[in-house]
């Protein structure tokens, strides 16, 4: 529930729609502050901790696309919504593309769905800070966090609480080409253990199991949005980038099948949090792309993690940037808490040995050849770490090979 001292300040001149607004949210627990022009609005931002902003595109002396310009750069950290008339098409694609404003709100609404934005954006925020203010602003700054790949809804939306539709779901996968090459490969890969050739995607969905599918899915689709919209970068490369992921889920699941072979969930949660470890890279790399540029700098320079330079430069590490990004997609609380905590996972509440093989699948990434980043630092390993995954120098030589080989079966297209 959204605190009571949550405070929301509404712009517009129209009485009309102050009265309507009034009434619309007289039984919530907010405090709603309403003025009339853009100077008011920007005397009471001066004064007031104003969590939400919602301005009419219409507005005495600006307007309110120029009021979202001014409180994004002096007020970062205030959630801005704008609302608009039926003829404001080029008003909010100015406010989307540019990020001023992170909703949009068209008039006439929709009483439901107003309020419903507007609790959404206080959740969002309250999320928020728990990573800090600059955080916030980093946030606050982005156009719109990306929808979840069509390709993934689709899948899912096959999947409910009593069965699970693998006709309908082969039936989408095999429309994507990559998809179907990608899956196939995994599934016949000794990672999963199958003895028999898979050549179609329902025995590859039977083999992998949903689970695994669906985050493949997830894992292939981002890649390939993100993949033509990220110019280049010093020291991230896409390619590098994948196989790196990929290299980390295959590690963590050898690694908790080494402690536990017969638990196939536990060995997928650890495939699926490795595979998804690093997200936070391509937020940062799509959406802040200077700064991510000076940290993948600063940590090949000073020879530091990577994570320790974006904190000193962007004020956030990739880790929180992908937990966040996991949380807007209202995905399993593990793979969240893996994405946050994979480069400390002593501080893990939940889920400790999953994080814990994920941790050590990335170091070992690394070690192996397949980083992603360009860090030239010697990863320091904990004994024990060594000692919890009963690794010794002939068992490491062992997960180095079966690595590699289902590595080699993956590039095998």
């Amino acid at each position: 529930m959204t605190e009571p001292t949550t405070k929301i300040l509404f712009a517009g001149d129209e009485k009309i729609t102050a009265t309507a607004v009034r009434r619309l949210l007289e039984n919530e627990e907010w405090e709603c502050c309403f003025v009339h022009s853009a100077d008011q609005a920007l005397e009471i931002l001066a004064k007031e901790p104003i969590g939400l902003l919602v301005t009419d595109a219409v507005i005495p002396e600006t307007d309110g696309i120029a009021l979202l310009s001014e409180v994004k750069q002096r007020y970062p950290n205030v959630i801005r919504i704008l609302l608009t008339g039926p003829a404001g098409h080029e008003q909010v694609t100015r406010a989307l593309t540019e990020g001023y404003a992170q909703q949009i709100i068209p008039k006439p609404w929709i009483d439901q769905e107003f309020k419903e934005i507007i609790h959404s954006a206080l959740r969002q925020k309250t999320q928020q800070q728990k990573y800090g203010q600059k955080f916030q602003a980093l946030i606050n700054s982005i156009p719109l966090l990306p929808a979840l790949p069509e390709n993934y809804s689709q899948v899912q939306g096959c999947i409910s609480a009593d069965e699970v539709d693998i006709e309908k779901m082969a039936a989408i996968i095999s429309l994507d080409v990559a998809l179907t090459s990608t899956l196939l490969h995994w599934a016949n890969s000794a990672l999963f253990g199958q003895r028999f050739r898979v050549d179609c995607i329902k025995k590859a969905l039977v083999v992998l199991g949903t689970d695994i599918v669906i985050s493949l899915i997830l894992s292939e689709a981002v890649s390939q949005s993100v993949a033509g919209s990220i110019p280049p970068i010093d020291g991230f490369e896409l390619n590098n980038f994948k196989n790196h992921s990929i290299t980390t889920a295959i590690i963590a699941r050898l690694l908790i099948k080494s402690l536990h072979s017969a638990d196939n969930e536990q060995q997928d949660r650890a495939f699926i949090a490795g595979l998804l470890h690093d997200i936070g890279k391509l937020v940062a790399a799509k959406y802040f792309r200077v700064q991510f540029a000076a940290a993948l700098k600063h940590a090949a320079q000073q020879d530091c993690p990577l994570h320790a330079a974006e904190t000193e430069i962007m004020g956030v590490a990739h880790t929180e940037l992908g937990s966040y990004l996991a949380e807007w997609w209202a995905l399993p609380h593990f793979i969240a808490n893996t994405i946050q905590l994979h480069h400390r996972p002593e501080t893990s509440p939940v889920e400790p040995e999953v994080i814990n093989a994920v941790y050590l699948a990335n170091q070992l990434s690394y070690r192996f050849g397949y980083g992603c980043n360009g860090e030239k630092i010697e990863r320091q390993i904990e004994q024990k770490l060594w000692d919890r995954f009963y690794l010794s120098g002939e068992g490491l030589e062992i997960l180095q090979i079966e690595a590699e080989t289902v590595m080699q079966v993956l590039c095998e297209v």
